[in-house]
C-alpha cells in the first residue's frame, strides 16, 4: 500500500504543490502520494472538522515509524573477501562450516550469535564479510552491515553529541544481520549495543562479533553480555598449519598470476607461520625485491627475503631436540615428558614441548602425539589450545616459552 499524506494548502493556487511532492518523495520514497484540497478561507464552509471527516471518508494511511518505508543500506562488505577464496584447513574447518550455515539460515538456527576469536591476521575478518557477502546472494532482501567496533562506537559518540541516541538505537534495530568486527570496549557504548543485541536476538535476526580472543577473557564487560555471547555459537580460528600455509600461499601465487618454484613455495610455508597477511606481505616483498634488485624469483631470493621478515632460524629443530631442552628447562629428564604421568609440573611441560614441536616441525598432530607417548590427535591440539590460552593469561609464561626458544637457537 503506497503511503499518503492529506494536506490542506490554505491558499488561491496550488502554488506549493510541486515543493510538497517533492519533499514527500525524499522523506518517504517515491511511492508516497500527496493528498491535498486547496481551500479559500474566505469561502467559508470547510471547517477544521470538516477535513478531519473527510480524510477518514478517504480512509487514508496514517504514517508511523513502525510503516515508515526503511532507506536503502549500502552493507559496507568487500567484495573480495568470500568463501571461494577463503580455504580451508585444520585452523578454520568448523568457524568456516559454521559460517555457511549462518548465511544460508540467518538467525534462524542454534548459530545465533556466532563469536568468532582468535589470534590477529588468521582471517577472522575474511570469514565474517564472507559470511555477509553469501548472505546478500542468498537473501538479497536482508538488510546486511558489516560495521568495525570502533566505528559503532563512533557512530554512538556522535550521538550522544547529537542527543539522537534513541534514532542510533533504532537504525541499528532494523538490520537482519549485523556484523561486528572487534570487541566493543567502553561502558556506555556497551549499553547501547546491549539494547540492540536484545531487540535482534528476540527477532531472530543475525549476530556476527570477532575478536582476538575469547568472551571469558573481555574485561570489564557486564555478565550479562557475556551471558549473551554464549546463548549462540564461540568458535576459535587458530594459526594455520604447514599445509593451509601451503595452499593459500599457492592460492595467492595464482591470483596475483606469478610463477613460484615449488621448493620455494614449502620453504615460505614452513618459515612463516605468524598469520596469513605476513604470509601474503612476503610474497609482495619478493616481487618487490625481484623488480628492484633485478634478480630471479627463486628459492635464495626467498631465504633473503624471509631472513629478514621473520629472523629466520637457520637451525633445523627435531621433535627430541625440543624434548630434551624443555626437559632440562624444567630440571625434568626428557621421558618424563613423554610419560602417563599427570603431575602437574610434568603436565605443563609438556603441553610446552607439544606446542613447540606443532610450532617449529612439519609433523601432523598424529605424529606428535605418537612421539609423546602414543597420545591422540585430541590431545595434541588441547595442549597446544591451552599453551596459547596461558600465553595471554598466565604471568611470566611468555617469558619462559622465549627462554625455552632462546635455549632452541643456540
Amino acid at each position: 500500500m503506497a503511503n499518503c499524506l492529506s494536506v490542506c494548502l490554505i491558499a488561491s493556487s496550488q502554488r506549493f504543490a510541486g515543493e510538497l511532492k517533492s519533499a514527500l518523495a525524499q522523506a518517504y520514497g517515491p511511492s508516497a502520494r500527496l493528498h491535498y484540497q486547496v481551500v479559500n478561507p474566505e469561502a467559508g464552509g470547510n471547517s477544521e472538522r470538516e477535513r478531519e471527516l473527510q480524510a477518514r471518508e478517504n480512509k487514508q494511511e496514517v504514517i508511523t515509524p513502525q510503516t515508515r518505508r526503511v532507506l536503502p543500506l549500502d552493507p559496507n562488505l568487500n567484495p573480495s573477501y568470500t568463501f571461494d577464496n577463503f580455504l580451508e584447513g585444520e585452523a578454520n574447518r568448523l568457524s568456516r562450516s559454521v559460517g555457511l550455515n549462518i548465511s544460508e539460515n540467518p538467525g534462524r538456527g542454534s548459530f545465533n550469535p556466532f563469536f568468532l576469536y582468535g589470534p590477529s591476521g588468521v582471517g577472522k575478518t575474511h570469514l565474517a564479510n564472507a559470511i555477509g557477502v553469501r548472505t546478500k546472494q542468498q537473501h538479497p532482501e536482508m538488510r546486511v552491515l558489516f560495521v568495525s567496533a570502533h566505528v559503532f562506537k563512533t557512530q554512538y559518540t556522535e550521538s550522544v553529541r547529537k542527543n539522537t541516541q534513541n534514532d542510533f538505537i533504532n537504525f541499528y534495530q532494523t538490520i537482519d544481520v549485523l556484523i561486528i568486527d572487534q570487541e566493543i570496549t567502553t561502558a556506555k557504548t556497551q549499553l547501547a549495543f546491549f539494547h540492540i543485541f536484545n531487540h535482534l536476538q528476540q527477532n531472530n535476526r543475525q549476530i556476527v562479533i570477532t575478536c582476538d580472543r575469547p568472551p571469558v577473557l573481555f574485561e570489564g564487560i557486564e555478565e550479562r553480555m557475556l551471558t549473551r555471547f554464549k546463548w549462540g555459537m564461540v568458535a576459535e580460528m587458530e594459526r594455520p598449519d604447514v599445509k593451509l600455509r601451503r595452499d593459500i600461499l599457492r592460492s595467492k601465487i595464482k591470483r596475483d598470476g606469478l610463477t613460484f618454484p615449488e621448493n620455494m613455495v614449502s620453504f615460505i610455508a614452513k618459515n612463516v607461520e605468524s598469520s596469513v597477511r605476513e604470509l601474503e606481505g612476503i610474497v609482495n616483498s619478493i616481487m618487490a625485491y625481484s623488480v628492484v634488485d633485478n634478480c630471479d624469483i627463486d628459492l635464495a631470493l626467498a631465504e633473503r627475503v624471509v631472513a629478514r621478515a621473520v629472523n629466520l632460524e637457520k637451525k633445523q629443530l627435531t621433535a627430541d631436540d625440543i624434548i630434551q631442552t624443555v626437559a632440562q628447562h624444567f630440571s625434568l629428564k626428557a621421558k618424563d615428558l613423554i610419560s602417563k604421568s599427570r603431575k602437574q609440573a610434568i603436565v605443563r611441560a609438556r603441553q610446552l614441548a607439544i606446542f613447540l614441536c606443532h610450532k617449529y616441525t612439519d609433523m601432523p598432530y598424529l605424529q606428535i602425539g605418537q612421539r609423546f607417548g602414543g597420545r591422540d590427535h585430541s590431545t595434541i591440539i588441547y595442549s597446544c589450545n591451552q599453551v596459547t590460552k596461558d600465553l595471554s593469561t598466565v604471568k611470566d609464561y611468555r617469558r619462559t616459552l622465549e627462554e625455552i626458544e632462546a635455549k632452541l637457537k643456540r
